[in-house]
């Protein structure tokens, strides 16, 4: 991968030099695309100013935020939800979990979710159990989705709030939304949010059937830094941050224009030729699996319901620490667990799924993208095969 961006005397570099960096870890984060960054350098040329400012400027700002938000959701499908500025999905997941349990407290204090949920929302909850709220995992067939009569049988009169993610991070597995929110809609007191992280700009999907929607544009070739989340229109939360004015009653502090432009134009440049991109990461995926399947030692993790973009597998006889050292040193990126908790020696989603710890303190994640190469794939194969030689 050799993707360097000239853009008026700036040179921008991903591989920092190396012409052989092969990168297989875009579910961890992107590099900026280059209309992206092109775009917030001419942007924020002339647009820095406090759209809390009444002068000129500040209203020219607050004009391109309004603009922006409208294409936002207008390009998401989402112009049935508000959506609320976050530096990403981590205070987005946040804001969904506290905001709406703090709301509706006097409601009840029961809260599902998953055990294949990210960090940002598996640490938020245990906060929300020491604060007195009652926290149940609901269970899921042998494909990782949902089981949605044990769902149903944990709802309870008490019952205020379901998380559940609509893509899992480290092995894709797609939960049903439609069947989901079908089930739901018959407890109108239940409040269903989804970490949509690695589904948006990935997937295409009638998003809106859920009620809060958290999502970051580092997933989407855009910053790092900015994200938001989408709440349906009529829903209260309560705010986790304080501050000055903002755009949203419900997240405090001075809106940042740039980002918020920028984030414009993460979402037009994600889904342009969106189809086309997709057909290209299903094309690389089956590439990767015929060749990983080749491979003696190693279990594709993955199955029918995970997405194009993430393949899961264990080389069952190294550890994935190991393993995941061992191409770095071949300048060959990938994940182990999710990204956020990649110093973790066994992945949790794993032995959860497979039952085997075998396999779970072995997993690799390889996540695609339409940038992906078969030259590249071949290159992941080769190391696999020089270690296999080296082990037998």
């Amino acid at each position: 991968m050799n993707f360097v961006y000239l853009i008026k005397g700036l040179s921008y570099n991903i591989n920092n030099g190396s012409d052989n960096l092969i990168y297989l870890d875009y579910s961890a984060t992107t590099p900026v695309d280059r209309l992206v960054l092109e775009d917030y350098l001419e942007f924020n040329k002339t647009n820095f100013a406090n759209s809390n400012s009444l002068h000129k400027l500040g209203k020219k700002a607050l004009v391109d935020i309004t603009k922006s938000t409208k294409f936002i959701k207008e390009k998401l499908k989402l112009e049935t939800h508000e959506l609320i500025y976050t530096s990403g999905a981590t205070e987005a997941n946040n804001l969904a979990l506290k905001g709406i349990a703090y709301k509706n407290k006097a409601l009840g204090n029961h809260i599902i979710t998953t055990p294949f949920e990210h960090s940002s929302v598996t640490t938020c909850l245990n906060y929300l159990a020491k604060q007195g709220f009652v926290i149940d995992v609901v269970g899921f067939d042998d494909s990782g989705r949902i089981d949605l009569e044990e769902l149903e049988s944990l709802i309870t009169e008490n019952t205020i709030l379901v998380s559940i993610n609509l893509v899992n991070s480290e092995v894709g597995i797609l939960q049903d939304l439609k069947a989901l929110t079908s089930l739901l809609k018959h407890y109108p007191k239940i409040v269903f949010h989804s970490d949509m992280t690695q589904a948006i700009g990935k997937v295409s999907l009638d998003y809106s059937q859920a009620d809060l929607i958290a999502f970051s544009a580092h997933k989407l070739y855009g910053f790092k830094g900015v994200g938001g989340l989408f709440i349906r229109k009529g829903l209260k939360v309560t705010p986790i941050i304080h501050g000055g004015k903002s755009v949203s009653q419900f997240r405090g502090g001075t809106p940042p224009t740039n980002l918020v432009h920028s984030l414009a134009k993460t979402i037009e440049v994600a889904l342009t030729d969106f189809e086309t991109k997709l057909k290209k990461i299903k094309e690389i995926n089956n590439y990767l699996i015929d060749k990983l399947s080749l491979i003696n030692n190693l279990v594709i993790n993955s199955n029918k319901y995970s997405i194009n973009q993430i393949v899961n597998f264990s080389y069952v006889k190294l550890s994935a620490l190991k393993l995941q050292n061992y191409l770095s040193d071949k300048d060959i990126y990938v994940s182990t667990t999710s990204a956020c908790l990649s110093d973790k020696s066994i992945s949790k989603t794993i032995k959860e799924l497979t039952g085997s710890y075998e396999r779970a303190i072995s997993s690799i994640r390889i996540s695609l993208s339409h940038l992906t190469t078969k030259q590249e794939i071949d290159k992941l194969i080769l190391a696999l095969k020089e270690l296999e030689n080296e082990n037998n």
